[in-house]
């Protein structure tokens, strides 16, 4: 199969890495010519992967149309931010009809939609064959490395997510189906926030009694916007939602631990946010969940937190205190 991947970053490339590894065609599509020449002639990117290799059948192109032209699969594996303008460049290349995977565990806060969501939005409906969300617990070079690794591949159709179960998964990377879209592409977004509230406990010099505390009540408030929306059970204590919390609130792999934890050394946001240039989820996740607590009024504590100290200035250590201090009540 002649699959077009768009993006060019470690999960892009740890995802090309298993479909060649199946005997499946990768084309990649970067912006950056370098990283075009770096993948194509040295199967490396040691801006994210250090010194890595990949397969050597991965090849990349800086043509957006060729690349859709050439696949039959679209993978999206781009930051969050980008999709709308690069799904609506896309839609203009596709002919006939394509099988759309989503590689993206974010959320749109432009359009306040799951990226499933988005991608219906802005491809022609009779461009589209099928929509299915690849997520789950899976650092890129652990999975480039063959480290045993279990996803869940989520759609509406369970004939796309087998699909796309017998498209990745071998003898180290094994795909689990699910028909619960909403559950697994909130829980996968929302995990971000709180892997960054992680970090900052971290940062801040707290330790395993804090981090405990912190990943089961922030799993909690997951479960409370997870409702609000239907998800289901066995999708938060699934991979999408407790394997991926569990994950990301537990590694400086996480560039969303990584990010709360530089907050919490320097107890404040103020030098991240301006001098940040890697992609973090989780930064957008919190301003579109506070878009929900407030348009739902909902009691989430942790969450409401991090905004205030990611978007209004609040210090982490004076934020931390006082959610320890709120009125005692019952674990509900």
């Amino acid at each position: 199969m002649k699959i077009g991947i768009i993006g060019s970053g470690s999960f892009a490339l740890a995802l090309s890495n298993i479909l060649c590894e199946n005997n499946h065609e990768v084309l990649l599509y970067s912006k950056n010519e370098s990283t075009k020449e770096e993948i194509n002639h040295f199967h490396t990117h040691k801006k994210y992967l250090g010194e890595t290799t990949f397969n050597k059948n991965i090849k990349c192109s800086c043509q957006l149309e060729s690349v859709v032209n050439y696949s039959s699969t679209i993978l999206l594996c781009i930051p969050s931010i980008y999709i709308k303008d690069t799904l609506i460049e896309i839609n203009q290349y596709i002919k006939g009809k394509v099988d759309i995977i989503n590689g993206i565990k974010g959320l749109d806060f432009e359009d306040k939609l799951t990226i499933q969501q988005v991608i219906r939005k802005y491809i022609d409906f009779n461009k589209i064959n099928s929509i299915t969300s690849l997520l789950g617990p899976g650092f890129a070079k652990e999975i480039i490395n063959h480290n045993l690794t279990l996803v869940c591949a989520c759609s509406s159709s369970l004939e796309a997510a087998k699909k796309v179960q017998l498209l990745f998964s071998n003898d180290y990377f094994r795909v689990y189906t699910s028909l619960d879209v909403i559950g697994a592409e909130l829980y996968s977004s929302l995990k971000n926030a709180i892997a960054i509230a992680s970090g900052i406990c971290l940062g801040l010099g707290y330790n395993e009694n804090t981090k405990a505390a912190l990943i089961t009540r922030g799993l909690k408030e997951m479960r409370e916007i997870g409702k609000l929306f239907n998800a289901k059970d066995d999708t938060f204590y699934g991979l999408t939602g407790m394997g991926d919390l569990i994950l990301t609130c537990n590694s400086k792999n996480s560039r969303n631990f990584s990010c709360g934890y530089q907050i919490g050394l320097e107890d404040s946001s103020e030098n991240f946010l301006k001098y940040n240039t890697t992609t973090v989820e989780g930064l957008n996740t919190i301003k579109l969940v506070k878009y929900i607590i407030d348009e739902y009024k909902l009691n989430l504590p942790i969450l409401n937190s991090l905004y205030l100290v990611i978007y209004e200035g609040a210090k982490p250590s004076i934020v931390i205190k006082e959610l320890m201090l709120r009125p005692l009540k019952d674990e509900d």
